[in-house]
This record gives C-alpha cells, sequence and structure tokens, in this order.
C-alpha cells in the first residue's frame, strides 16, 4: 500500500518556502489557449467544461501528441488547448450542447489531427463529448452556468450536490481521483466563474507530472512490489492505480497545509515543474532546487509515469 512521507513532506515543504512560485501561476487569460476576458462567462465555462473532459493521455510511448500551430510547436495539453481555441474562433457553435450530443469520431479526427499529431482515442472521446452534450441538454437545458450554480457554491455539500459531485454525471468526469474534476474547478476559479464555499475541500488536479514528481521526491512511498511494478514500468491494475494517485493527491494536501501554500499555487508550480525539470526522461537534477531532498536523487533511482494508459482520466 502507498503511504504519506510526512518528514518528507517537511523537508520538501522548507525548500518551498525559500522559492517564488508566483509567476508559476497559470495565465487562463493567454488568448493561444484560452477565451479572451470580455467573453460571456457561459461561453467561458462551457469552452473549459469541453476542454477538460478532452485533457487526459494525449502521447503514447513513441507516439508525442506535438504539432505546429501558427508557427508555434505545441506539445500535450498545450497543443490540444492551442486545437480547442482555434474552434472556439472559427466555428464556436461547435462547444454548444446541441452540436456537442451528436460529434462523431470523423468530428474528433477532424478537429484534434494536425500534422503528424493523432489522439490515440478519437472514438472515446466522441462519446465522451456526446455524453456531455446529451446530458447537458436534458439536465441543465444546454448550460453550464446552470449546472455550477445548482451547487451553491459548494465543492460537496452534506446537503445536496456540491459541484464535485454535480459532474460525476458526466463520464468524463467520473475518475475517482477527480482529476479533471479538480482542473475544471481550478480553471473555474482563476476565470471568476466559480467561488467554493469549503475550500478546504480543494485538492490538486493529479495528472502524471505530479504523480511522477511525487514519487520521486518521495513525499509518497509504494511497498517493495508496487515500487518494482512502477519502476519496471509494468502495467498497473486499475485499483493500483487509483490507490497510488489517491495517496498522491493527500500527500499534496499535506505541503499545502505544511508550506502554507494554497494546493492551486502547488498545482501550477509542479505541473511547470514536471514538465520542465523532473521530466519524464533526462530529469534536468542540476537545475532542481529539491535536489538534496529528493529521495531519487540520494538514491539514483527515477521512476517514470505509470504504465496505465487506457483510461479517459488523466
Amino acid at each position: 500500500m502507498p503511504f504519506i512521507d510526512l518528514e518528507r513532506i517537511a523537508l520538501v515543504s522548507k525548500v518551498i518556502k525559500s522559492l517564488n512560485l508566483g509567476s508559476s501561476r497559470f495565465n487562463v487569460f493567454d488568448p493561444r489557449y484560452y477565451p479572451p476576458p470580455e467573453d460571456p462567462l457561459k461561453k467561458v465555462a462551457l469552452y473549459f467544461f469541453v476542454m477538460v473532459a478532452m485533457d487526459h493521455r494525449l502521447s503514447r510511448p513513441g507516439k508525442p501528441y506535438e504539432a505546429t500551430v501558427d508557427g508555434e510547436k505545441a506539445r500535450g495539453a498545450d497543443l490540444l488547448y492551442r486545437l480547442g481555441m482555434k474552434m472556439y474562433r472559427e466555428k464556436p457553435e461547435f462547444f454548444d450542447s446541441t452540436n456537442l450530443a451528436k460529434v462523431t469520431t470523423d468530428d474528433v479526427i477532424a478537429w484534434l489531427h494536425i500534422d503528424e499529431a493523432r489522439v490515440p482515442d478519437p472514438q472515446l472521446r466522441a462519446l465522451l463529448l456526446r455524453d456531455l452534450g446529451q446530458k447537458l441538454l436534458s439536465l441543465y437545458s444546454g448550460d453550464v452556468l446552470a449546472l455550477i450554480h445548482h451547487s451553491k457554491g459548494y465543492l460537496r455539500s452534506l446537503e445536496g450536490y456540491g459541484l464535485l459531485d454535480l459532474l460525476k454525471i458526466f463520464k468524463a468526469y467520473q475518475d475517482p481521483v477527480e482529476k479533471k474534476s479538480f482542473l475544471l474547478v481550478k480553471f473555474l476559479v482563476y476565470r471568476g466563474v466559480f467561488r467554493p464555499r469549503d475550500v478546504e475541500n480543494l485538492h490538486v488536479a493529479v495528472d502524471n507530472h505530479l504523480t511522477r514528481v511525487a514519487l520521486r521526491l518521495g513525499i509518497i512511498r509504494l511497498e517493495e512490489m508496487l515500487f518494482k511494478k512502477v519502476l519496471n514500468e509494468i502495467e498497473l491494475l486499475h485499483d493500483e492505480d487509483i490507490l497510488i494517485r489517491i495517496s498522491v493527491r493527500e500527500g499534496f494536501k499535506a505541503m499545502s497545509k505544511e508550506s502554507d501554500v494554497d494546493v492551486f499555487l502547488l498545482d501550477d508550480f509542479f505541473w511547470l515543474f514536471g514538465r520542465s525539470i523532473c521530466m519524464q526522461r533526462n530529469p534536468k537534477c542540476f537545475s532542481c532546487p529539491f535536489r538534496w531532498v529528493c529521495r531519487a536523487y540520494e538514491e539514483n533511482i527515477f521512476v517514470n509515469d505509470l504504465n496505465y494508459y487506457n483510461t479517459w482520466y488523466y
């Protein structure tokens, strides 16, 4: 079973307190990826609702999701959101619930395949989009803001349904670790669409970067058998993957409390850190501020991303 190493979290938190994390805050108004600030909240909320639903496993080993858009090379989530904004500008009706309800696999391919970049699961993505559209229409008259307002500002509610509960109606947001749900909440909070009343229920959006970083730093420890599976990149069982990622989520929550840094800023920082320093291959350890408190650096044993690809969770 995974367990949280509180001593390691304390060491990492000391380093965090010495850093300027403010520059890591997501710019959710960058027009290359996101709608402009003057756009109606209804359109903005629907854009993020759709795009986060698509934000999972874009690359496969040896098959990076990478292409050039408007003269700039983009990869992974960057490319996904570049193509999202291209669609948003050129064919905004694509995001309407009535259109989502009838999206086909060919529609997804026409949208998300560019040059040599191919999403690995266009049929599944089409199904997720249709599910979004059909349920939005039947439950909320196609309006994401109505869904958000129904939460009454709560993420979780003992009396009724918080936003996290309501999102589970949709197949794209049924991940037990709630990676997509918390990513969506973060975008909505940053854009002023949602202000949670129960901030104690906020968590990081546990993606592959944060999971890899947590395991390398050692804030999450695995029993020997499970650690060997991860180290040797053996495909994990569904429950093994979930247990690891839930532990990662709770580990970052403990780090947020220890370092007195809000979970969303930690999320932003470590997501960028995982993409630029503690990368999947060839991590830049000598540029890393955590190397003296990092278990992987101490032991020279570096795990890579979890081998669990057949999922729409992350």
